[in-house]
């Protein structure tokens, strides 16, 4: 390229660029226009084409309980506690939540074309369920604490829900709680039957939060906080087992309660201090009833210890009416006859049984009909059921399962001296047996029972709580105690406060039964 044809630095700066005509139009005509033209496309793409292709609104939802879950022709759409949207139209919703009445609403929902997308139109939508069944609900939520609470101590990659205080919280927002039924717990009872379920300090603080949210109904201010406290240190402060309790959850707590009794070992106070001298169950006789020699306990006061999951033993005392023992566990013989005259309990309807979730896979998985060995692979449920079919056959007795207490207060009275127990006869394990022997086959105590300890363990009419010594039962937890040990276990492995809870469908080879009279 020749030298004069280069282009140089002072060419380019003092180079311009000059719009011409268009199509015969001047520049200044043309060129607003061409401005007007992009202003106007922007202004549609975010002021208006937005509310065209979504018209409609966010539904914002406001009402109790929450969050409930929010229906549309049947599709789950989210929570209350979400803005929801829908396009413009009519629309049946509904609103529900386990343990309320689900509402249904006609909500008409319009729109908005002009900026939408900055100013989304939000429409509010009021709602308002009500409980079906309060104690139905309650039970449930209980049952679900109880079951997360024994599953074990909660990690950084595994937390306890917060169900019982959210269900207190749902019940109290609806206003189920203002005015308690007859059929809903005493403030002091629920309070005791969470505390008896808390097997963590985790779990003990969802129950100590739903105790307070229960008994000031949901209503949160300084006259009712107060008032909350007073009730909850009444319900566990009035057992003998609340200093034990806080040593295993809060030592912390434990160590100043006992500065403030003067104690040294917040769990050395054992006992209710208003027992005065009564006496223990004593054997008073014998009854023969629907094939089941029961012996007679006399009404009395027992302290009872028990082994919490930590390992230590809660004592506290219990009051039990007078009441009768079956002498062995159930037999399979006797409960062929139970079977003969109740077809629906039969092995051949077990996937029915199943289904109703009244036993599992192992139900009288070992049955034999023609022998005496204590029935084994029955169920809560099962062994229930035979205890009413003998109800209806011994005139105005009623038998039942027997409680931890009655269970306790026969094995304690059949013993000579309370370490006894480790040189007591009974059926355990001795490496080689694979099953139980013959009902009464290691001989009987001091007061005519059988196998109380060994053998099959024995289902109770209780629910399985941590620490007992607050149970109300008014509340049921998931699972039932079983106690007196079997085969299985190596002698002097189990005793008196040995406890163990099972899912009440549960069958086992090791778990058999014994009814009681309980209207001797």
């Amino acid at each position: 390229m020749k030298e004069d044809k280069k282009i140089s630095q002072a060419d380019i700066d003092n180079a311009k660029v000059q719009l011409g005509p268009l199509a015969g139009i001047p520049v200044r005509v043309y060129l607003p226009v061409i401005y007007a033209l992009l202003l106007l496309v922007i202004l549609f793409l975010f002021l208006i084409l937005p509310g065209i292709s979504k018209y409609g609104s966010y539904l914002e939802f406001d009402g109790q309980p929450s969050p409930a879950a929010v229906y549309s022709e049947g599709n789950y759409k989210g929570s209350s506690e979400q803005s929801i949207f829908f396009p413009a139209g009519t629309y049946k919703l509904n609103i529900e939540h386990e343990g309320f009445g689900a509402q249904i609403l006609n909500v008409k929902v319009g729109g908005r074309l002009f900026g939408s997308l900055f100013f989304p139109r939000k429409q509010s939508v009021a709602f308002g369920l009500k409980t079906e069944d309060a104690a139905a609900y309650l039970q449930k939520t209980y049952a679900e604490y109880s079951a997360w609470s024994m599953s074990g101590k909660p990690s950084a990659l595994y937390q306890i829900p917060t169900v019982i205080s959210e269900a207190v919280s749902n019940l109290a927002s609806t206003g189920a709680l203002y005015s308690k039924s007859s059929s809903l717990p005493t403030n002091l009872d629920f309070a005791r039957d969470v505390a008896s379920a808390s097997a963590s300090a985790e779990s003990a603080r969802d129950g100590l939060r739903a105790s307070f949210a229960y008994t000031s109904s949901g209503i949160i201010g300084p006259l009712s906080l107060a008032n909350s406290a007073r009730t909850i240190v009444a319900a566990l402060g009035s057992s003998a087992g609340f200093p034990g309790y806080a040593q295993d959850l809060a030592p912390g707590l434990a160590q100043r309660i006992s500065k403030i009794l003067g104690q040294t070992d917040a769990a050395s106070t054992t006992g209710d201090s208003n027992t005065g001298d009564s006496e223990h169950p004593a054997v008073l006789g014998k009854k023969y009833l629907t094939g089941h020699e029961f012996i007679i306990f006399s009404q009395g006061s027992l302290e009872l210890e028990s082994e919490a999951p930590s390992g230590s033993l809660i004592s506290y005392t219990k009051t039990i009416a007078a009441f009768g023992l079956a002498a062995t566990e159930v037999t399979n013989r006797q409960w062929a006859r139970f079977l003969n005259e109740n077809p629906q309990w039969q092995p051949a309807n077990k996937a029915v049984l199943i289904e109703k979730g009244w036993v599992d896979e192992d139900y009288l998985a070992a049955w034999n009909e023609a022998n005496d060995l204590p029935v084994t692979g029955v169920s809560w449920f099962a062994a229930s059921a035979y205890c009413d079919w003998l109800s209806t056959k011994s005139g105005s007795y009623r038998i039942g399962l027997p409680s931890e207490a009655m269970w306790e207060a026969a094995a304690r009275a059949g013993l000579v001296d309370e370490k006894s127990i480790n040189r007591l006869a009974g059926i355990w394990s001795d490496g080689r047996r694979s099953g139980p022997e013959l009902a009464g086959g290691a001989g009987y105590d001091k007061s005519g029972i059988a196998d109380l300890f060994g053998n099959v363990w024995e289902w109770s009419s209780d629910s399985y709580r941590p620490y007992p010594a607050f149970a109300i039962d008014k509340l049921k937890t998931v699972e039932r105690s079983v106690r007196g040990g079997s085969w299985a276990n190596k002698q002097g492995s189990v005793s008196l406060s040995s406890r163990g809870g099972l899912q009440p469908a549960r069958c086992t080879p090791y778990l058999g039964f014994r009814p009681a009279l309980l209207n001797p």
